[in-house]
């Protein structure tokens, strides 16, 4: 790399690298790089308990990786960032190759 990084780059780099650092929230971001998700389902999938799940995609989403909308009195999470889910599946591909 020749040029050189600002540093508002590498904090927010590094704030969604910290936010999958943890294998639960690693296992919800999977999750809802299939499909779109409510916390009740992802719940299940995950099996952790609601307040858990609701404190990882609120880390998540702070990190700017997923994002919320209202469905009636849900809210539903989707990644955001496609360039983190590219990501996601480079580290996994390349996890498998070895």
């Amino acid at each position: 790399m020749k040029k050189k990084v600002a540093r508002a780059q590498i904090v927010k780099i590094a704030k969604k690298l910290k936010a999958l650092s943890h294998p639960e929230r690693l296992r919800i971001v999977l999750e809802l790089m299939k499909r779109e998700c409510c916390v009740g389902e992802l719940q299940k999938c995950v099996s952790l308990s609601q307040p858990h799940v609701s404190q990882s995609l609120r880390i998540l989403k702070q990190a700017g990786i997923v994002i919320g909308r209202r469905r009636q009195r849900r809210v539903c999470y989707r990644v955001k960032d496609p360039v983190t889910e590219g990501m996601i599946k480079l580290f996994f591909e390349k996890s498998k190759a070895k």
